[in-house]
């Protein structure tokens, strides 16, 4: 008997799914690695080249009493307004202690075209500020960005005391505040100070610091649970360990103490988009859909550029059967972050899941190359 002609494709497609799906399950799709970076965390160093060639390092562009890193793209719409902001800042307080610095994060490899591009944008807004290239994205994965542009401001030791994904209205009004505030000896609004983030104890910062070091390789990963246990009975009310608690705990495949450190997080803040996502996550994952739709359309409500909830939302709607709507929330993740490969990883999962195979080997191979290329 003839075999028909499709059943090999589909039998190849369906192994090249079984391990496209093992390889990046095991890269940890649900917990990105340094995603939850955020205020009371010590900012990584870095030293990259100019547009130029020269070498820059942060030690030497810091401010006296802050400093401004805005990650930004010539292709994101948003990085134009953002970079014009930080420049009238730049002028305004540079004499006051302020320095700002842009890195960069154009794509994986730069070649001459890439750097005109971004020279072009700084002369087109007479950008004086130091810009930096962030070649191979290191720096770009080092502060775990989900959004570009993203504005991360540090203070004179080098920790994160604002960060905010995007360029939002509301978010930019309240950086100035924050920033004019801080440079002119003024007390910054009691408003922006509930936005701005927690101010967490420097030994529960340690301790948390502690614990994502030791996630960074296998056989060290066992000793996070207890860093970060450590980081909590330190400073409850600091919601980075109960993050990064709750996704190593999803990821050890025990969701009820997953679900319960989110819920802690959220009780201290109800609209903080990272604990809304993970929770959504945890959800979908485990088939409750109008809950996660609910936690998921929270979290793109208090940041419209969280990228992760854009995918896992995606993923669910297009397991609900519109894929239109799912291409359009994938989409969109694409237009703040291309260079986050787990779009590619849910957008897979959701054609698998819709048989579509061809679809799903496409997405998977895309995510991979995504990968493979952060080596």
């Amino acid at each position: 008997m003839k075999t028909p002609p499709l059943f090999p494709f589909r039998y190849k497609t369906s192994l090249m799914v079984v391990v496209m799906t093992i390889i990046l399950l095991q890269s940890g799709i649900s917990t990105p690695a340094l995603q939850t970076l955020g205020v009371g965390a010590e900012a990584p160093d870095f030293t990259l080249q100019d547009f130029s060639g020269a070498r820059q390092g942060l030690a030497a562009l810091k401010g006296r009493k802050m400093t401004i890193v805005l990650f930004w793209a010539s292709w994101s719409g948003q990085s134009a307004k953002a970079l014009g902001q930080m420049e009238k800042l730049h002028r305004q307080y540079r004499g006051h202690g302020l320095s700002v610095v842009g890195i960069n994060v154009e794509r994986q490899d730069i070649d001459a075209q890439a750097l005109q591009d971004m020279r072009t944008v700084s002369d087109r807004l007479q950008i004086s500020f130091p810009n930096l290239v962030d070649r191979g994205l290191v720096t770009f994965h080092d502060y775990g960005i989900i959004a570009v542009p993203t504005t991360v401001i540090l203070d004179s030791d080098r920790k994160i005391i604002f960060e905010m994904s995007g360029f939002p209205l509301a978010g930019t009004r309240d950086m100035l505040h924050f920033v004019a505030a801080a440079l002119e000896g003024k007390a910054v609004p009691a408003e922006v100070i509930k936005k701005t983030g927690y101010q967490p104890d420097k030994k529960a910062v340690r301790f948390w610091n502690m614990g994502i070091k030791a996630l960074g390789s296998k056989r060290t990963a066992p000793a996070a649970e207890m860093w970060f246990k450590k980081a909590i009975a330190a400073d409850p009310d600091f919601i980075l360990p109960h993050l990064s608690l709750g996704s190593y705990y999803q990821e050890q495949g025990d969701p009820a103490q997953a679900r319960e450190q989110l819920q802690q997080a959220l009780n201290r803040q109800p609209d903080n988009a990272s604990a809304l996502s993970r929770m959504g996550l945890l959800l979908l994952e485990e088939g409750s859909f109008a809950a996660a739709k609910t936690m998921l359309e929270k979290a793109l409500k208090a940041d419209e550029a969280h990228v992760p909830s854009y995918y896992y939302l995606g993923y669910l709607v297009g397991r609900e059967g519109d894929l239109q709507k799912a291409a359009d929330l994938f989409s969109r993740a694409e237009q703040i972050n291309p260079m986050d490969y787990r779009i590619d990883v849910y957008r897979g999962r959701m054609f698998e899941e819709q048989n579509s195979m061809e679809a799903a080997v496409a997405s998977y191979k895309k995510a991979l190359q995504h990968l493979l290329n952060r080596q």
